[in-house]
């Protein structure tokens, strides 16, 4: 559920008042947190022993990232998807380590020890104790007790820093646990308004659940994965081979989640999805989570069964330690820049955020899109006031709030729906749980509405207050005072779009099968929420970057399309929402703000997904540039290669190519696209190849380049009777992928007696499918499945000579490799210990 209200603390007593260092500071780093309504002091002073807190730096040139991150993402650009590796983002926008060394001096001087500087320059890691930190930031520390009856720690005072140093320092992170994020889920329940969904399979070309989900969904009142394809429109993708191969989809967590859980939904779907996991700031803790974990990676298991997917694990604020989990977390997801598509389903409301936090945040919100990866996250279950929560336990300020970071300007928000019937097409309205005729606690349903409203930090980016004025993203409801906006101007609206949220007509997960959450449900189960709803659109972008029309080119930050597709056709691209409204207090008290409406609306955004129409929509691009696929090369081999672009209907004119990251030895004729020269180092890349015309038409491809080493060979002859008389290993060449298919030519004086008493096998020693044939003194082994290494045993008295094999004997091996590419090796020389049999 969304965060709590806000009020600001008028209790604190004098005794917290600065610390004695005060006056060597000169400049406070934005506001203290405000807080929530209830809250009471617990002690005069809050003893912490140790913290951790991340002092984020400003961007060297934050007008000019901002600025490239909107180009990257525009179709109307130059600089339209030219995305950079961390490095370059480093090199071009990082702080310089002279600004870096100013600051961590700073720090020293004031008692500190700086830890390590995050990967992408824009992080100081600092652990000490809270004595520590008051003195070196001049503040006070307080406990408080906030209305649900959690303890949190509080700064009364902005952090101070060096006056020298204060315009390189956006925000100081993890000083209060005031500001809890919150999971986005809702929780477990079975059907209330009665089955929603038929236990009948929907062939959809993807991944089908097993007899018992399907048996169990009804009853739940959920969905299982094939059904929520069939409503959003992926079966058009599956059924032409898109099933997200070769994307890498990150999730963001901070709980854990049982792999026991994951495992049982991969077994009932028939799924091998590659899950691994990156713990930040030593992980989130062990167990099967809440829920949230499982439910966020199973969505997308059901959904992308071919894509691989990396959770990324932070710890959460709690009582005794603010802690810095939520920020570094997200830093290491972009940092490290291995997924193309970020999925997140927790938040807070952006008053408890807080501005300095918050712009902290979109830095890496504005590097993601300049690296090309897409940040889907959810918009809040707390509907148009995100600061509510409900009894029991909760505060019940319902003012205007949305949530973060479905609010930020760089990220598509997801709000939530009701998906009663799955069509096609969908039956859907704005989620809303304020039946007044449903007993929600006799059910166990935890209330809730889809997230949206206008937001108080962020103005209206380009692609809402530039979208056709027939959308309706500026209405009637639209504002510019929250955000202080110029005059004329409006703050950002959200969600950007919408998928299924309630909880009654939830989606079906595998959770808690272990029953180590004694007082939960466990196995299959019916989850709702704006969770849910995230990974859908992370979906949709997975498949979208996975596609044959994208032709390897990520979609990136994808809102300005969302918005100027919706603009052309939003009946081909969306399932628009008509009605309801996420007014989520008693009694409507925000006079049923927002509703829906036809175009956009503050409730449901532009709409659901058609995904089969809205991913090649995607990848248009006015020039189309030939995909060469994955292309594979050995080190030192002389490279020829053509680039075409070929200009869209209403382009024309002479064709200028561009290539980044080649390998090492090669370059691209900027005139005629052929790429060539002489690889002269080894490893991958992924190269991406531009092509425009003057009048700015413009199209790019990318794809992964291998340059191998040379397979290798290794040969023993036996010697005695008991022993093989031959055994040949023959292994692929670094970045090469496995072997398909062995040629080893033996000498004129060897013959076979039969090829079936050959042994194929792994270095285990594990029998590989193959087929054999052996003639003119060459055998051809052809392999299943490719392999690497392989080892050819040839058993004793297998080999028949035709003479005296005293002394030496020479094995010409050839291969073919999965992707076709073939090797001739050099004659391997090995001596024979006996000379006759």
């Amino acid at each position: 559920m969304g965060a709590c209200a806000v009020l600001v603390a008028a209790w604190i007593p004098a005794v917290l008042a600065p610390g004695a260092h005060a006056a060597q500071r000169e400049t406070r780093i934005g506001p203290a947190p405000q807080l929530p309504a209830g809250t009471t002091l617990v002690a005069g002073l809050a003893s912490v022993q140790s913290m951790q807190i991340t002092v984020a730096l400003a961007p060297r040139k934050p007008a000019a990232l901002n600025s490239y991150a909107k180009a990257v993402s525009n179709s109307a650009s130059p600089d339209f998807h030219s995305y950079l590796t961390p490095a370059e983002f480093r090199e071009r926008f990082a702080p310089r380590p002279s600004t870096i060394l100013q600051v961590e001096t700073s720090l020293r001087r004031h008692g500190l020890q700086p830890g390590s500087v995050s990967t992408n320059g824009l992080a100081i890691h600092v652990r000490a104790t809270g004595a520590a930190i008051e003195r070196a930031f001049s503040l006070t520390l307080a406990r408080v007790r906030l209305s649900d009856g959690r303890d949190a720690v509080y700064n009364v005072q902005a952090p101070a820093v060096d006056a020298s140093i204060a315009p390189a320092v956006q925000a100081v992170i993890g000083l209060s646990s005031v500001a809890q994020m919150q999971r986005l889920d809702v929780s477990h329940a079975s059907a209330v308004r009665g089955p929603r969904t038929s236990s009948a399979h929907v062939a959809t070309g993807g991944p089908q659940p097993c007899v018992k989900a399907a048996d169990i969904a009804p009853g739940q009142g959920a969905y299982t994965a094939d059904q929520i394809a069939t409503a959003y429109g992926f079966s058009g993708l599956y059924q032409s081979g898109d099933l997200g191969q070769g994307v890498t989809i990150g999730v963001y967590e901070l709980e854990p989640d049982a792999p026991s859980d994951i495992a049982a939904y991969q077994k009932c779907y028939g799924t091998d999805v590659n899950v691994s996991y990156v713990k930040v700031d030593g992980g989130a803790g062990t167990g099967a989570g809440q829920g949230e974990a499982a439910l966020d990676i199973e969505q997308l298991i059901g959904l992308v069964p071919k894509a691989r997917i990396i959770v990324y694990q932070g710890p959460n604020n709690n009582s005794d330690s603010p802690g810095t989990g939520p920020y570094d977390t997200l830093s290491a997801m972009v940092g490290q820049d291995k997924v193309q598509v970020l999925s997140n389903s927790w938040g807070e409301c952006e008053a408890l955020e807080g501005p300095t936090d918050a712009h902290a945040e979109s830095t890496l919100l504005q590097e993601a899109a300049t690296q090309g990866q897409t940040f889907v996250s959810a918009a809040g279950d707390s509907g148009s006031e995100d600061c509510y929560s409900p009894p029991p336990g909760g505060n019940m300020n319902n003012s205007l709030a949305v949530d973060d970071p479905g609010s930020q300007d760089f990220v598509t928000s997801v709000g939530g729906t009701s998906l009663t019937a799955i069509g096609p097409p969908p039956v859907e309205t704005v989620w809303n749980d304020d039946d007044p005729d449903v007993d929600y606690v006799r059910f166990g349903i935890e209330q809730g509405a889809g997230g949206g409203g206008v937001s108080s930090l962020w103005t209206m980016p380009s692609y809402q207050a530039g979208a056709v004025s027939t959308l309706g993203v500026v209405n009637a409801d639209s504002a510019g005072t929250p955000c202080g906006a110029p005059a004329g101007s409006y703050c950002r609206e959200v969600p950007d779009v919408s998928a299924d949220a309630d909880p009654m007509t939830s989606y079906l997960d595998y959770w808690n099968g272990a029953g180590t959450s004694a007082r939960s449900e466990s196995g299959w189960q019916g989850t709702g929420g704006t969770s849910g709803a995230a990974p859908v659109w992370a979906a949709v972008f997975a498949l979208a970057d996975a596609s044959r029309a994208c032709r390897g080119t990520l979609i990136g930050f994808a809102n300005a399309e969302l918005y100027t597709l919706a603009g052309q056709s939003q009946s081909t691209y969306f399932n628009d929402i008509v009605s309801g409204n996420n007014d989520f207090t008693p009694d409507g008290n925000n006079s049923g703000l927002y509703p829906a409406a036809l175009g956009f609306d503050m409730a449901s955004g532009l709409g659901t997904p058609k995904a089969a129409a809205l991913v090649p929509a995607l990848c248009q691009q006015a020039v189309h540039v030939n995909y060469p696929g994955a292309v594979y090369t050995f080190y030192q081999q002389q490279v020829r290669m053509q680039m075409t672009g070929t200009p869209a209907a209403g382009q024309s004119g002479p064709i200028t190519y561009h290539a980044s990251r080649l390998p090492v030895g090669l370059h691209i004729n900027t005139k005629t696209g052929v790429i060539s020269g002489r690889v002269t180092s080894a490893g991958v890349r992924t190269v991406t190849v531009t092509a425009s015309t003057a009048s700015g038409a413009y199209g790019a491809v990318r794809f992964d380049w291998s340059v191998e080493r040379r397979p290798r060979i290794a040969a023993a002859v036996g010697g005695r009777p008991a022993q093989p008389d031959l055994t040949v290993l023959v292994r692929s060449g670094q970045y090469e992928p496995g072997l398909s298919e062995l040629t080893i030519k033996l000498p004129g004086r060897l013959t076979l007696g039969s090829s079936r008493a050959v042994k194929v096998q792994s270095t285990a020693g594990r029998s590989l499918p193959h087929q054999a044939h052996f003639k003119d003194h060459v055998l051809t082994i052809k392999l299943d499945a490719a392999h690497s290494p392989v080892r050819i045993v040839f058993g004793a008295g297998v080999l028949r000579p035709a003479g005296n094999l005293a002394g030496v004997i020479s094995v010409a091996v050839k291969t073919i490799d999965r992707v076709g590419g073939r090797t001739t090796l050099p004659p391997h020389v090995a001596r024979r210990l006996t000379s006759n049999r």
